[in-house]
C-alpha cells in the first residue's frame, strides 16, 4: 500500500520535465531582465523589450498553469508526450530571443531585438499551433468556444511582425500581449482543482 502511494503518476513524470523547461525559460528572463536593468547606464532600457519581457513571463506563467488540466489524462502515449515537450520548448525558446545566451555589454535592448526579431515571431506562430495541438490531443479544442479564434489571432499578429518588420508594430504586439493575456487569463481561467481553460 505505501509503494502505491509512493508512486510517481504518468502526468508527474511528464510534468517534472515540462517544469524544468519552463523554469529554465523563467530564469533566463530574469537573468537577462536583471543583467539589463544593471546596465541600464551604459544601454538604456528599450520600451519594447521590457513590455515584452514581461508579457513572455506572464505567457510563461499561464501557460503553466493550464497544464494542470492533463493531470486527469488515463491514457499517455509518446505523440502526446512529443506535442507537451514540444509546446514547451517553444516557450523557452521565445525567452532565448529576448535574452540571446551571448549576450554581451555592448548589445543594446532595441539593436538585438530587432536582429532576433524573425526568430521570436516565428517561435511565437511555432507555440500558437502547438497550444492548439496540445489543445486538440486533449479533446477541448472548443472548450471555449472562442479559445481557437483566440490563439488564431495571436499566431496571425506575430506573422504580421515578420511582414512589418516595423518598431512601431513591435511596440502593438508587446502592448497587446501584456494586455490581453491577462484579461483572458483571469477571465477564461479556473483553479486547478477545477477544469482549467486553455490560452
Amino acid at each position: 500500500m505505501q509503494n502505491a502511494q509512493n508512486q510517481m503518476s504518468s502526468f508527474e513524470f511528464i510534468a517534472a520535465l515540462m517544469s524544468i523547461i519552463v523554469g529554465l525559460g523563467v530564469t533566463n528572463l530574469l537573468a537577462g531582465a536583471g543583467r539589463a536593468f544593471y546596465r541600464r547606464r551604459e544601454n538604456p532600457l528599450d520600451e519594447v523589450h521590457i513590455v515584452l519581457t514581461i508579457a513572455t513571463l506572464l505567457l510563461l506563467a499561464l501557460q503553466w498553469w493550464v497544464t494542470f488540466k492533463w493531470n486527469t489524462e488515463v491514457n499517455w502515449t509518446f505523440d502526446k508526450f512529443l506535442v507537451l515537450i514540444a509546446w514547451t520548448v517553444a516557450l523557452y525558446l521565445l525567452t532565448v530571443f529576448l535574452y540571446p545566451p551571448d549576450l554581451s555589454e555592448a548589445e543594446e535592448h532595441q539593436g538585438r531585438f530587432e536582429r532576433t526579431r524573425s526568430g521570436y515571431y516565428s517561435t511565437f506562430i511555432a507555440m500558437c499551433l502547438l497550444d492548439l495541438a496540445q489543445t486538440a490531443v486533449h479533446g477541448e479544442l472548443f472548450q471555449p468556444m472562442w479559445y481557437v479564434p483566440f490563439v488564431g489571432q495571436y499566431a496571425l499578429l506575430a506573422a504580421g511582425g515578420l511582414i512589418a518588420r516595423r518598431r512601431g508594430y513591435d511596440r502593438f504586439f508587446a502592448w497587446y500581449q501584456l494586455v490581453t493575456l491577462p484579461v483572458w487569463g483571469i477571465g477564461g481561467q479556473k483553479s486547478p482543482g477545477g477544469r482549467c481553460d486553455d490560452t
